[in-house]
């Protein structure tokens, strides 16, 4: 995190000083409950609750500077122990200060958005790229008005790449969050229908995407999917409106792309890629499940070769990528049995691509899916779930399971489908599910677990002992 000075936030906010009996802090803060001896400690104000009401937890955390848009009595004894600084509104003022950060850093950003992957990607970019460069990125998905400007807060002035993740659930937030970080490089990984909730169509998420090629200087390096009907249209409209732009393009079909690479081959544990890197031929087995991360791949592969990665270090890079907790995890379980947790996010798509990997994974023992409830898709929801039902009944799954509010949907897909096998299905996860899963579970089985975070499928792991789980 770095140091700021007291002079450089009023400046670049616009704030007063109430009080300053510090001139520089090391850092900024915006949890009341984490240590932030000597930093800014920024209230923010979220659905859920203010963080002007925590202005005595921060500073029993030992924050040297509060920075606020509403006073309140308790802060009044405090500005004796601590700089109290007022603005008009504390998350304008972190953004303020976001982008500053940026300006001052050398870094080339890298900022990429998308319906599907993009968490992901920015992992794999960063491991292509942390061999050859020092990379910044944010660990999880700090992806939103708060978070990237928290993110180019944290950029140190040794780094010379950042990756910064850009998420929105309504139109025009990209294009603020671009107005932020003013990348260089800029990418969608591809549209789908997550949160069609918000948005009601295909067409209108595809829309929201394409801020981030339409909010980015003229000058920064767009990369486009062309195997995405919706990222193929954008590049079409690219070539009138930014026809001097540098354009890089990925693609699983399309051998004439930049990056051209096809799957040799996939299992549990990895994936064998083949093609090539800017006319570099490779192949390389990726420590990565499913197909779909083929996509995820190629879109690393096209930034760091826009971040300045010559094709053959991008190959070397390609061996380092992983993926993160909660998405398409590989677990070893104390039975024998192998898991893949996929439940960190979830939408009709993704529920596609994981169901169609399982048609193609060879197993000695049974296939077991454990599916959850996918979350903001609106009116719709009971459809795409009775959707789900139905693909997964015909995937050769041994047993299912579900649990979530469109439980009755997925068990009409289900029986749509002539699924034969035994079926565990229910509004909300118990105990009894837990064990039932668990019970049998040996050498050969693989259980394939998926849903939106707030479905907590952690919940089934437990049961079945896993030996490598973590968080």
């Amino acid at each position: 995190m770095r140091a700021m000075s007291l002079e450089t936030i009023l400046q670049v906010t616009g704030g007063r000083a109430l009080s300053r009996p510090f001139e520089k802090f090391s850092g900024i803060g915006t949890d009341s409950r984490a240590d932030l001896k000597g930093q800014l400690f920024i209230a923010l104000r979220g659905e859920s609750f203010d963080a002007h009401d925590f202005a005595e937890a921060a500073a029993g955390q030992g924050a040297a500077g509060l920075l606020v848009h509403r006073l309140t009595p308790a802060m009044e004894p405090l500005k004796g122990r601590l700089t109290l600084i007022e603005v008009p509104d504390t998350l304008k003022a972190l953004q303020a200060l976001g982008r500053a950060a940026r300006r001052e850093s050398r870094a080339k950003v890298i900022a990429l958005t998308g319906s599907n992957g993009k968490t992901t990607t920015k992992e794999f970019i960063a491991a292509i790229l942390s061999p050859f460069r020092d990379v910044h990125y944010s660990k999880g998905s700090f992806n939103n008005h708060w978070g990237v400007p928290f993110t180019l807060l944290q950029l140190e002035p040794r780094q010379e790449v950042a990756v910064i993740e850009m998420g929105m659930n309504h139109a025009g937030e990209i294009t603020e969050l671009v107005g932020i970080a003013e990348p260089d490089i800029v990418l969608c990984t591809m549209v789908g229908r997550a949160h069609i909730e918000h948005f009601g169509s295909l067409e209108k998420i595809a829309a929201a995407k394409e801020e981030i090629y339409v909010a980015a200087r003229p000058d920064a390096i767009r990369i486009y999917n062309m195997d995405d009907p919706q990222t193929r249209a954008m590049r079409e409209r690219a070539r009138r409106d930014f026809s001097k732009s540098r354009v890089l393009t990925f693609s699983g079909a399309d051998a004439g792309a930049d990056v051209h690479l096809k799957i040799a081959s996939l299992t549990m544990r990895e994936i064998e890629i083949e093609g090539h890197v800017q006319g570099e031929e490779g192949r390389v087995r990726v420590p990565v499940f499913g197909a779909q991360n083929l996509v995820n791949l190629m879109a690393a592969a096209a930034a760091s070769l826009a971040a300045g990665l010559e094709p053959e270090e991008v190959w070397q890079g390609l061996l380092h990528c992983r993926t993160a907790w909660g998405r398409n995890q590989f677990v070893k379980l104390k039975s024998g049995a192998e898991m893949i947790f996929d439940a960190y996010n979830a939408n009709p798509d993704s529920m596609k691509a994981l169901i169609d990997n399982m048609k193609l994974v060879r197993a000695t023992g049974r296939k077991i899916g454990v599916f959850g409830q996918m979350r903001e898709l609106g009116p719709d929801s009971p459809r795409y779930h009775e959707e789900v039902g139905r693909l997964a009944g015909q995937a050769g799954f041994d047993s299912i399971f579900f649990i979530g509010d469109d439980a009755e949907a997925f068990r009409q897909g289900l029986r749509a489908s002539s699924f034969g096998g035994p079926a565990v299905i229910g509004a909300d996860y118990t105990e009894d599910m837990g064990r039932r899963l668990a019970a049998g579970l040996g050498e050969g089985d693989i259980v394939v677990v998926k849903a939106s975070r707030g479905t907590k499928l952690e919940r089934f792991v437990y049961p079945c002992e896993p030996l490598d789980f973590g968080k």
